[in-house]
């Protein structure tokens, strides 16, 4: 079990910065870590590191179970889709 976990963040390999230096004792079940930035923004980035920097009781090896990684959802959108009303244009209104 991992102990203490750096997470880094950046472009590509090596232009890492470390976001983030966790102290676990004892995890069960999930650990949810949040990447912010200083304005407390979530970070945008394309590369993230999890290292695992020791473990428990001076262990050799870490088992991760499974990582999710999530993003807040934006609206970014260039064009708007119009509303349409009618039965015959909202038909029409998505490519499928």
């Amino acid at each position: 079990t991992p102990n203490r976990i750096s997470l880094r963040a950046g472009t590509h390999f090596n232009d890492l910065i470390e976001v983030d230096q966790i102290e676990l004792s004892e995890p069960v079940g999930w650990v949810c870590v949040p990447m912010k930035d200083i304005n407390d923004k979530p970070i945008r980035t394309f590369m993230v590191q999890i290292a695992v920097l020791s473990n428990h009781q001076n262990g050799r090896d870490t088992h991760l179970r499974r990582i999710k990684v999530r993003s807040p959802v934006q609206d970014t959108y260039v064009v708007k889709t119009p509303k349409f009303t009618s039965l015959e244009l909202m038909q029409l209104a998505y490519i499928k």
